[in-house]
C-alpha cells in the first residue's frame, strides 16, 4: 500500500529522526514530505542531512525549505547574515561538521550539502492537502504567497481554512506540548524534536501519528477522529 507522511521540523535531531524512521519503516511505494528546518538549533545537522539525502535511494521524498535553510544559506553567502545564523544555532550546525563557528571554516563545509538545502520546495500540493513551512495567508493561492509567509508567518488563533478548501499541513510554529495542532483546515505538526518535545510524522492514509524523541521513543497514535470534524 502507498503511504503518505508529513513530517515535521527535525532542527539537527538526528536521534528521533532515526528513531522515527525505524518506526515508520518506509518503502519504495512510500512518500515522505519533510516540511523544512533541518538544519540549526539541534546537535547533529549533518547527520540529519545524510540521512535525507540518501531517502530517495529508499522511498519517494518531497524537501521543503523552511527558515532555517535560509539563514543558513544567506549565512554561508553573506558575511552580515553569518552572525544571525550562528545566534539561531548555526554554531550547532558549523561543529556537526566538525568545523569552528567561523565565517572562514564555511569554505570547508562540502558543496552536496549546499546544493541539497537550495534544491528545495517553497511548498507541495496534492489533491487534498497542501504542504508548507509556515503558516501561509488563507486568502491568497499558493502563486500568490511571499516568502515571509511561506516560511516565517507564525500560526495564528484567529486562522481559518485555506481559499481552496484544501488542508493546509505545516511547521514552524512550535507546540512545545509536543501535541500536534488541528485548527480550523491547518495542521501544524512542529512538535519541538530539538527541545524536549519530539518528531512528528503524520501519515495521511490511515490517519495515524508517529512520534519519537531524542531518547529513543517511539509512539504510534491514531487521530482519524480530527479529520472528521
Amino acid at each position: 500500500m502507498t503511504r503518505v507522511f508529513a513530517i515535521g521540523d527535525i532542527h539537527g535531531s538526528y536521534d528521533a529522526l532515526t528513531t522515527l524512521l525505524d518506526g515508520i519503516k518506509p518503502t519504495k511505494n512510500d512518500t515522505l514530505i519533510f516540511l523544512g528546518d533541518y538544519v540549526n538549533r539541534g546537535k547533529n545537522s549533518k547527520g540529519v542531512l545524510d540521512i535525507l539525502m540518501n531517502l530517495p535511494n529508499i522511498c519517494q521524498t518531497v524537501f521543503i525549505m523552511g527558515n532555517h535553510e535560509l539563514i543558513m544559506l544567506s549565512g554561508l553567502k553573506y558575511q552580515e547574515d553569518f552572525n544571525f545564523w550562528l545566534r539561531v544555532g548555526g554554531d550547532k550546525t558549523l561543529q556537526s561538521f566538525g568545523l569552528l563557528p567561523l565565517r572562514s571554516e564555511c569554505w570547508h563545509l562540502p558543496f552536496s550539502y549546499v546544493s541539497f538545502l537550495k534544491n528545495t520546495k517553497d511548498y507541495y500540493e496534492i489533491d487534498q492537502f497542501i504542504f508548507c513551512h509556515a503558516s501561509i495567508y488563507s486568502h491568497l493561492p499558493l502563486d500568490k504567497q511571499d516568502d515571509y509567509a511561506l516560511r516565517w508567518r507564525k500560526l495564528e488563533n484567529n486562522h481559518t481554512g485555506h481559499i481552496s478548501g484544501k488542508t493546509i499541513i505545516c511547521g514552524h510554529t512550535e507546540q512545545r506540548n509536543g501535541q500536534v495542532l488541528f485548527q480550523n483546515g491547518i495542521i501544524c505538526i512542529d512538535t519541538w524534536a530539538y527541545g524536549d518535545g519530539c518528531l512528528t510524522a503524520l501519515e495521511l492514509n490511515d490517519k495515524k501519528l508517529y512520534q519519537a524523541d531524542n531518547k529513543g521513543y517511539f509512539y504510534m497514535t491514531d487521530v482519524s477522529d480530527f479529520f472528521n470534524h
